[in-house]
């Protein structure tokens, strides 16, 4: 078995530079009393050794941790990939280490937890991703309470001049059903996500308003609700496909949502799209329990962008003197058609 070699050390890097250890610390550390020659000098000989910094004792001396934690919601979920990916690539162009934390769905003491944990000195920022509305308390404890700063995603907490990137969901939902009726759609059913959940509020909020303007009748039984289990989007749609007034389309909350769906609908023998359409949200790259069904019409946010701009713009706050003006951006979204709509 091969061993790890062993790491380098700060008088492993005093004794290549031909210094002392406290000179190395100093030009580390960014003091002063170094001359410029000294400095490339101890400079080479970290880049030749690949030493890396001893993180706890610079937080030590610095009040800095170099990290940002990253809370979010069931980290395993596919919904997360381009989320991810967006965290991890951001974090490649900042001096930053990224700390991931996962969080059950709406466990409100295990956020809280987390959130203590890091602002204990083991993190410089947070971001908080997630819409649950339990999350009132922790954004308050984050606000009031600590000294930390952070980003929430996905989230709107009232009473707080919150730093926050949310997404247009109204204007998204607006998309969905407008294609539907593009297709000739009228008799249109909503599928809605977990309502302790600000997105999924959001999105019910948007169907019932864009259904009222566009002077369309919500039959009784077109909205059916899951809760943070989305594979309940099978009942739902055996629900909606029961009613005396069938509804020929359904915009579901999440597209993990519209795959059920669309599974209960073929069980049913009912075709998608020739009998009924499906429109989804999210536009998820990955559907889960290996979706087999025609590709879910969607409406696109952009996960990536917001995951790579929030770790990015907090590390801009970081070592910025303006961190103290509240950062708010809305995201908006696109329909990007697949092959789940059709005309009628």
């Amino acid at each position: 078995m091969n061993k790890l070699t062993k790491a380098p050390t700060i008088k492993d890097v005093a004794q290549l530079s031909g210094v002392s250890w406290a000179t190395v610390s100093r030009v580390i550390n960014g003091g002063n009393g170094v001359s410029d020659k000294l400095k490339e000098r101890v400079r080479q000989a970290v880049e030749t050794l690949g030493y890396y910094p001893n993180r706890a004792a610079q937080a030590l001396i610095n009040k800095e941790t170099g990290s940002i934690g990253v809370v979010l919601n069931n980290l395993h979920d596919p919904y997360f990939y381009d989320l991810l990916c967006g965290f991890c690539d951001a974090a490649k162009k900042t001096s930053y280490n990224v700390v991931l934390c996962n969080v059950p769905s709406g466990d409100a003491t295990e956020k809280e937890k987390y959130v203590k944990y890091l602002t204990n000195g083991v993190v410089d920022g947070i971001i908080l991703y997630g819409s649950y509305l339990t999350d009132a308390p922790i954004v308050h404890y984050l606000h009031n309470e600590t000294s930390c700063d952070y980003i929430i995603i996905e989230n709107n907490i009232p009473d707080i001049d919150c730093n926050e990137l949310l997404v247009d969901n109204a204007s998204g939902v607006e998309q969905a059903l407008t294609h539907l009726i593009e297709l000739g759609h009228r008799k249109i059913a909503h599928i809605g996500g977990d309502l302790s959940k600000m997105v999924s509020k959001d999105r019910l909020d948007g169907y019932i308003n864009t259904m009222q303007s566009k002077g369309l009748t919500i039959e009784a039984g077109y909205i059916q609700n899951t809760t943070a289990d989305y594979r309940l989007g099978y009942g739902c749609m055996q629900s909606l496909m029961s009613q005396s007034i069938r509804p020929t389309a359904v915009f579901c909350c999440d597209d993990a949502i519209a795959s059920y769906a669309i599974k209960a609908a073929f069980d049913m023998g009912i075709h998608v799209p020739r009998e009924v359409s499906v429109v989804g949200f999210d536009n998820q790259k990955i559907l889960p329990e290996r979706y087999i069904g025609p590709a879910v019409t969607s409406i696109e946010q952009p996960l990536y962008d917001i995951g790579k701009e929030s770790i990015l713009l907090l590390s801009e706050r970081l070592q910025s003197n303006n961190s103290q003006e509240t950062l708010r951006k809305v995201y908006q979204t696109k329909l990007v058609i697949k092959e789940s709509t059709g005309s009628i």
